[in-house]
């Protein structure tokens, strides 16, 4: 090869070598900085919102270790309009400061409602050793349904409620309601002494009385079937400002054909029973109410007793007929006092037979009472 071809050919490979250099030196900075976005969404159909993930990561040469962003910018779009949005943990840096590292991601989310179709973010970085994105980076995801809320209905409750009030013949009343705010039927069970037990089951917004009888009424429990402590569970309070009622009175006498009783019943008493049983014969029961008057008669014979019974008696003697003085063998005569009647009176019972005491036409006079222990002798 000559000299001047030589020339030349060092000449071309040189060319060639200056070429590489300059495209290497353009081409570094656009591959080593830059930036990326993804994003991810779910519905919570609590509240009707998509939540949407957003992660930023950024890329540089070695050696370039912090950035900031100084462009943050979310936009989301519904069938009818656009609207900005702002992402929690990723915003735009104000200061001269580099505040995110490179290569670590940088996530936030953001709650956009369940109606948008389209949201999207678009970022700009700067890296530490001031190389800027010359263009902006973006990201965005579309929805193609709404995400609607989902209304989740409370647990079906009752809301019992239990009123316990005593009247003045010591019965109780026991008001059962189950509130209007109930969502389902209250199941309520009421005990009372001596074995007496009642379920009642009411239903929402309504309630229902359970008498408890006196004798029944010492102490008194309500319980609900989804309540772990009774309603109520005590001695009910006793009643106020009674009336104490009108007391019965009632007499028996011995005439020459008979033993007669007699049970007078005021008006302002209450209903009076009394079971008179001969120790021969069929029983006799008075049931004489408020303002009434009752008689049983019993055909005398030698040896002829009548024990009274009434409930919550506690002592109850037999009444003996004793012929009177005067009586003629066939027929008719006067009439002679009974034998006097020693008894006790009723503790809870409606009635108690009584005491002798000479009236008129030899009647022994024996009185009836309630709820106290008296005891009458001759």
């Amino acid at each position: 090869m000559n000299r001047l071809n030589l020339r030349r050919a060092v000449a071309v490979v040189a060319g060639a070598l200056l070429g590489l250099t300059g495209v290497a030196t353009l081409a570094a900075p656009a591959s080593a900085h830059h930036s990326e976005i993804k994003v991810t969404a779910e519905c919570d159909t609590a509240a009707g919102e998509w939540v949407t993930t957003w992660t930023v990561r950024t890329y540089a040469p070695q050696g370039v270790d912090t950035y900031r962003l100084t462009k943050v910018e979310g936009t989301s779009r519904t069938a009818t309009a656009t609207a900005p949005f702002t992402v929690d943990g990723i915003q735009a840096t104000t200061d001269d400061s580099y505040p995110y590292q490179v290569s670590q991601p940088v996530v936030g989310t953001a709650r956009l409602s369940g109606d948008v179709a389209e949201a999207s973010l678009t970022v700009r970085a700067q890296w530490d050793n001031e190389y800027q994105e010359d263009s902006d980076k973006s990201a965005s995801i579309r929805f193609s349904e709404s995400c609607d809320k989902v209304v989740t209905p409370p647990p079906a409750r009752p809301n019992p409620k239990a009123t316990v009030t005593a009247d003045c013949t010591g019965d109780v009343a026991v008001k059962l309601a189950n509130g209007p705010e109930a969502t389902r039927d209250a199941d309520f069970t009421v005990t009372g002494t001596d074995g007496f037990t009642k379920a009642v089951t009411v239903g929402p917004g309504k309630d229902e009385t359970i008498t408890v009888p006196a004798e029944n009424a010492g102490k008194i429990r309500v319980t609900e079937a989804s309540q772990q402590k009774p309603l109520f569970d005590d001695e009910p309070a006793a009643a106020e400002d009674c009336v104490k009622p009108g007391e019965p009175t009632g007499s028996y006498r011995s005439t020459c054909d008979e033993l007669i009783f007699q049970v007078e019943n005021p008006k302002d008493g209450v209903i009076v029973k009394v079971t008179l049983t001969p120790n021969k014969g069929e029983a006799q029961t008075l049931v004489v109410k408020p303002g009434e008057t009752g008689t049983a008669k019993f055909t005398a014979h030698e040896g002829l007793t009548v024990t009274p019974k009434a409930e919550g008696l506690d002592d109850s003697s037999p009444i003996a007929w004793k012929k009177p003085a005067d009586c003629t063998p066939g027929g008719g005569g006067g009439d002679q006092d009974g034998p006097a009647l020693p008894v006790t009176g009723a503790a809870a019972g409606v009635l108690a037979a009584v005491a002798g005491a000479l009236v008129a036409a030899g009647a022994v006079l024996f009185v009836v009472t309630r709820r106290r222990r008296i005891r009458f002798t001759a």
